[in-house]
């Protein structure tokens, strides 16, 4: 069990093939840990995702079926990111929500965020966003700051009515409260 500073991995990792970058930055947004990278040959993702121990998230059936994930893949129904956050919830009882015991990633390299402090920051944002946000954190890979803004609202309105679609699944799985 990891202290709040360092929250325990979650228990499902991905990897995303390249059909799918939007549907891995979301999945990065609610804190899950999913590889992607768009230029990526077919080989190597399932090389990647049997040696990484992640699950296969793919658009393509022939890459589906490969003997080689052993049942550890998704074959991904829909091109809507809605709908693909929907299957991924069904079949893999994934809370949909941004309860932060998962930790923060980066969206666009997946690495974990640190807080940091507002006076570090001011030097790395608009004066603007020095000046309306007290709360900072940080990519130590590749330097991205992200704060609390209307982005930030953007996204947890969607994720509300997402969750609004979507029945409770059975087993009393997470999800975002109503």
């Amino acid at each position: 069990m990891g202290s709040p500073q360092e929250p325990a991995e979650p228990v499902q990792r991905f990897i995303a093939d390249a059909m799918l970058g939007r549907l891995a930055r979301w999945l990065r947004i609610l804190g899950y840990d999913t590889a992607y990278e768009k230029t990526i040959t077919d080989k190597a993702l399932v090389e990647r995702a049997v040696q990484d121990q992640r699950r296969l998230l793919t658009r393509d059936r022939r890459l589906a079926i490969r003997k080689l994930l052993r049942g550890r893949h998704t074959l991904i129904i829909s091109d809507h990111l809605d709908e693909q956050l929907r299957q991924l919830r069904d079949e893999l009882h994934l809370p949909l929500d941004l309860w932060m015991d998962r930790g923060y990633r980066c969206a666009v390299c997946n690495q974990r965020l640190v807080v940091i402090p507002r006076e570090e920051a001011i030097s790395k944002v608009s004066p603007l966003v020095a000046e309306q946000h007290h709360r900072f954190m940080q990519c130590r890979c590749c330097g991205r700051v992200y704060w609390p803004g209307m982005h930030w609202a953007n996204i947890m309105r969607q994720l509300t009515q997402l969750a609004k679609e979507l029945p409770v699944p059975q087993g009393g799985g997470a999800g975002i409260p109503r």
